[in-house]
């Protein structure tokens, strides 16, 4: 095993993307359900535990679970309430209590912090000062997803389309304004909208409609892409450029709706979760679908992937998404033809039978709600959101920076 050169993901990314794309592609077909190699580790298989408790107030969004910075400290929702622990002291600290309604999703980044409600509610406040916080209602139906946007800081702010557009698939885009100054939230609705609005004064800047209600949307890291999922299988991207959004294409992911979607740190990369426990990932330069992944119980029961996420940092290069219940899946997006499994918030003797035994009449007995699912910022440990406590898997940095001498040829 060799370190990889400095500029390695830079030189696999510029050289021969068709020949990567198709390599990753041939392999990573042959990653099926009934051949999951278990035995790789890409996270320690005993966590930290965290006694802090965290809620899905709706069945189908499990996303409450945040890690805004490199401070060691998670933002998590429990009930009408939301709390930042403190990793390294194990305490927490109610940030929002008693709100008039039970958030189902949040966003926090600077000093601001938004959870969204099932009735159209949207709380902002300021982490300086929680207490003078502003609850409004914004949408017409459910706010499944708030995150607040990324602008790209060095791209040319013009325009690609300012009144209606899309309509040969139904979705349209409207820009009221082009203020750069402002900070932003992306707010997704089931009136099958995405809404752009300026912080603190929640004032709209650009409203995207699409034909089926929104569940999710994603912005790539260097801020010129979006992705968009609902209640469909249909998957929206689009091109990106400050307040403006221009789509670029209609994909189709499983056969089910979605509820999660991302980014790899190298914008290339995307991946949607969706309910009939299938994860589809591209590659931005083609349309053609890189890989797809099943999860470890399938079906739209047990087996729906609520929450898929990559490592935000470094050469970790692995993709993690949860189930509904009880288990988290951990891919190496280098071929996409090694997984780790963790059964979460049970014991050891029912990791076997369901590992070894997949007909054991024990098969859900032991099912364990999970929450949320988070990467550090850092990539340095994924964190899983349970309903009586937070875990924390350490990620196996320094195996995950070794490569072999095949991979950087």
């Amino acid at each position: 095993m060799v370190a990889p050169p400095a500029n390695w993901n830079r030189y696999v990314r510029s050289a021969h993307p068709t020949l990567l794309v198709n390599t990753i592609a041939t392999t990573a077909s042959k990653l099926c359900r009934n051949s999951i190699i278990n035995s790789y580790e890409f996270v320690k298989s005993t966590p930290a535990r965290h006694q802090q408790r965290t809620s899905w107030n709706h069945w189908q969004l499990r996303d409450v679970v945040l890690c805004p910075s490199t401070k060691p400290e998670l933002y998590s929702i429990y009930r009408c309430n939301v709390d930042k622990y403190d990793i390294s002291k194990q305490q927490s600290t109610r940030v929002l209590g008693d709100l008039e309604f039970d958030p189902v999703t949040m966003a926090v980044g600077g000093d601001f912090i938004v959870v969204g409600g099932q009735r159209a509610e949207l709380a902002v406040a300021r982490l300086s000062d929680p207490m003078s916080r502003t609850v409004v209602r914004s949408g017409g139906s459910i706010n499944n997803f708030v995150t607040l946007d990324r602008a790209p800081s060095v791209l040319p702010r013009r325009r690609f389309r300012d009144s209606a557009a899309f309509v040969d698939d139904g979705v349209t885009s409207v820009n009221i304004m082009n203020n750069h100054s402002l900070p932003r939230l992306l707010v997704c609705n089931n009136d099958r909208t995405v809404r752009l609005m300026s912080l603190p004064d929640l004032e709209l800047i650009t409203e995207l409609t699409f034909p089926t209600a929104v569940n999710y949307a994603a912005v790539s890291p260097d801020g010129t892409k979006m992705c968009v999922v609902g209640d469909t299988n249909q998957v929206f991207l689009f091109n990106k450029r400050g307040d403006s959004f221009e789509k670029i294409a209609n994909l189709f992911a499983s056969n089910d709706a979605s509820f999660s979607c991302d980014w790899s740190q190298s914008s290339e990369l995307f991946a949607v979760g969706s309910q009939d426990g299938c994860v589809t990932v591209w590659d931005v330069r083609s349309q053609n679908k890189l890989v797809q992944l099943e999860t470890y119980q399938h079906g739209r029961s047990r087996g729906a992937c609520r929450n898929v996420k990559f490592s935000p940092t470094g050469s970790v290069d692995l993709l993690a998404f949860s189930e509904h219940t009880s288990f988290v899946n951990i891919v190496d997006t280098r071929s996409f033809d090694k997984r780790q499994i963790l059964r979460v918030g049970t014991n050891m003797y029912s990791d076997l039978i369901d590992l070894f035994e997949p007909d054991s009449p024990t098969i859900g007995t032991h099912d364990t709600q999970i929450t949320g699912l988070r990467f550090a910022a850092d990539s340095s440990a994924l964190f899983v959101g349970l309903e009586d406590s937070i875990l924390e898997y350490t990620v196996d940095r320094i195996n995950r920076y070794s490569f072999s001498s095949t991979e950087i040829i």
